[in-house]
C-alpha cells in the first residue's frame, strides 16, 4: 500500500476517481502517477496531461505490438483481420488521444472527454473481433492495461468538468 501525504494531489486525485468509478483501481493510479517525478507538483490539470501522456504512450506501445504480430502472422488469416482492426482502432485512439490533450490545454474539457472516450473503446473493439471469431486474442494483456491507463486519464478529465 501507498503513504499517503495529506493534502497530495495524486492520492487525493486517485481516491476521488477511484470514489467515482468501482472499475478504477486506486493503486494502480497512485501507481501510475508515481511513475512521473513532477505528479505531485502538479495541478488537476496538468495531472490529467499526464495521464493522457501515459494513455498515448501506451497505445503506441500496444500499435507497436500489433504491427510485429501482423508481420508474424502468414496469409490472410481471420486473426490477421482483427489485428488490422486493432491497429485501426489503435491508430484512431492515438489520434483522439492526442487531441484530448490540446483540448484540456485550451480549456474545452467537454471536447477533451468526447475525445477520450472514444479512444477508450479501441481496446474492447479489438478484443471483441477475436471473440467473434472464437480465437484467442494476443492483445488481452496489452488491451487490458491500456483500459485501465485510459480509464485514468478519462476520470481525471472528468473532475476538470466538475
Amino acid at each position: 500500500m501507498f503513504a499517503a501525504a495529506a493534502g497530495d494531489i495524486v492520492y487525493d486525485t486517485c481516491k476521488q476517481v477511484a470514489a467515482g468509478d468501482p472499475e478504477l483501481d486506486y493503486s494502480f493510479c497512485v501507481y501510475l502517477f508515481n511513475s512521473s517525478p513532477g505528479s505531485h507538483k502538479a495541478d488537476l490539470k496538468g495531472l490529467a496531461l499526464i495521464s493522457i501522456g501515459f494513455t498515448i504512450q501506451n497505445a503506441q506501445h500496444v500499435l507497436g505490438n500489433i504491427n510485429n504480430l501482423i508481420k508474424r502472422e502468414p496469409g490472410n488469416t481471420y486473426k490477421k483481420k482483427c489485428l488490422s482492426t486493432c491497429k485501426e482502432n489503435y491508430d484512431d485512439a492515438v489520434s483522439e488521444i492526442r487531441d484530448a490533450g490540446k483540448a484540456i490545454e485550451l480549456g474545452r474539457i467537454s471536447d477533451a472527454r468526447t475525445e477520450l472516450s472514444a479512444s477508450f473503446d479501441a481496446a474492447d473493439t479489438c478484443e471483441d473481433c477475436f471473440t467473434d471469431g472464437n480465437i484467442q486474442s494476443p492483445l488481452t494483456k496489452d488491451d487490458d492495461y491500456y483500459t485501465s491507463v485510459a480509464r485514468v486519464s478519462l476520470a481525471v478529465a472528468a473532475l476538470l468538468d466538475k
